[in-house]
C-alpha cells in the first residue's frame, strides 16, 4: 500500500513537472535515433467517410499551400489539445479550399517531408524556377521535439532546391534546432519560461542572414510545455502568412486569390500581441 504522503508527493505539480521534464529530456536526446515502427506517424484529422476521403485526395492534388505540422515527442498528430493539430484542423475548413494541412510525429518527420516533395515535379536535376513559381508554397510548424523536426523538413527540402516560406517552433527541443536553414523565408521561435525552460531553445539565427528573416522571438508568460500551442499569436502569424502568400499566388485562371477575412476577430483578443513585436499584415 502507497503511503498517503507519497500520494500527495505523486500529485504535486512539482512532481509532475519533474516527470514532464525527465520525459523530455529522454525524447530529446533519444527520441530521433529509436525506431517507433508502431507510433502513429500522420494524421489527416478525424474518421473520414470515402466520398470525404476523395474530396481531401482531389483537394491534396490541387492545392497551393501547404501547412506540415509536427507535435511534440510525447503525443500523436491527433492529439486535439495541441494548438499544431487545432491549426491543421481550422485550415481544412471551406475558407481555405486552397490549403492542404497534415500533422506528424517528429520521430517520422521525413512522412512530412515526403508528403510536401510529393506535391513538386519529380525529374533529374533541380527545378526550373517557373516550376517553383507554379508549386505549392510550404509552412512548417513545430512543437517540443517537433521543433527539432521543423528544422530538420526545412534542411532536407533545402537540399532539394525548395524554399520554405514560413518555420515556427514552438518550445522547441533538439541539439540542432537553433540554426534555420538557408531555404526558409521566414523563422519564428515561441518559447515559455516554466521549468523546461532549460531544455528549450530561446534563439535562433539564420544560416545565411541575406536569404532567411527572423520575424518573432517571443517568450510567452503563464503557460506550460502544452498549452503555449494554442498561444493565439502563433495562429495569427501561420493565418497571415497564408493571406500574403495567397495574394503573391494566381488562381488557375490567373487571377489573384482572394484571402479571407474569416481571422479578423482574432486580432481583438485581450493582449494579443501585448508587449510583443509581431509584423501583421492589416486586416483586409
Amino acid at each position: 500500500m502507497i503511503h498517503p504522503r507519497r500520494c500527495a508527493l505523486l500529485r504535486s505539480p512539482r512532481w509532475n513537472a519533474c516527470a514532464w521534464l525527465a520525459a523530455i529530456a529522454a525524447c530529446a536526446c533519444w527520441g530521433p535515433w529509436v525506431d517507433w515502427g508502431s507510433a502513429q506517424t500522420t494524421s489527416e484529422g478525424p474518421f473520414q467517410s470515402p466520398d470525404h476521403a476523395q474530396t481531401e485526395a482531389a483537394r491534396d492534388r490541387n492545392c497551393k499551400i501547404l501547412y506540415a505540422g509536427i507535435v511534440g515527442g510525447l503525443e500523436t498528430p491527433n492529439n486535439k489539445r495541441s494548438g499544431v493539430v487545432q491549426m491543421r484542423d481550422r485550415l481544412k475548413g471551406p475558407s481555405y479550399s486552397d490549403v492542404c494541412a497534415r500533422t506528424f510525429s517528429p520521430y517520422h518527420w521525413t512522412a512530412g517531408r515526403n508528403w510536401i516533395l510529393s506535391h513538386f515535379p519529380k525529374h533529374p536535376g533541380p527545378m526550373s524556377d517557373i516550376e517553383l513559381e507554379q508549386a505549392p508554397k510550404v509552412i512548417v510548424v513545430g512543437h517540443s521535439l517537433g521543433g527539432w523536426a521543423a528544422l530538420s523538413v526545412a534542411r532536407s527540402l533545402d537540399s532539394e532546391g525548395i524554399p520554405v516560406e514560413l518555420t515556427i517552433q514552438v518550445d522547441s527541443v533538439g541539439i540542432t534546432d537553433h540554426t534555420v536553414p538557408k531555404n526558409v523565408r521566414e523563422a519564428a521561435v515561441f518559447h515559455a519560461r516554466d521549468i523546461l525552460m532549460f531544455l528549450t531553445t530561446k534563439k535562433i539565427k539564420a544560416a545565411d542572414a541575406s536569404q532567411t528573416r527572423l520575424v518573432a522571438n517571443i517568450r510567452v508568460e503563464g503557460v506550460g510545455h502544452e498549452s503555449i500551442t494554442r498561444d493565439a499569436r502563433i495562429r495569427e502569424m501561420v493565418l497571415r502568412r497564408i493571406d500574403s502568400l495567397r495574394l503573391d499566388t494566381p488562381s488557375a485562371d490567373g487571377r489573384q486569390v482572394e484571402a479571407p477575412s474569416e481571422h479578423a476577430s482574432d486580432m481583438a483578443e485581450a493582449d494579443l500581441l501585448h508587449n510583443q513585436d509581431i509584423p501583421l499584415r492589416p486586416n483586409r
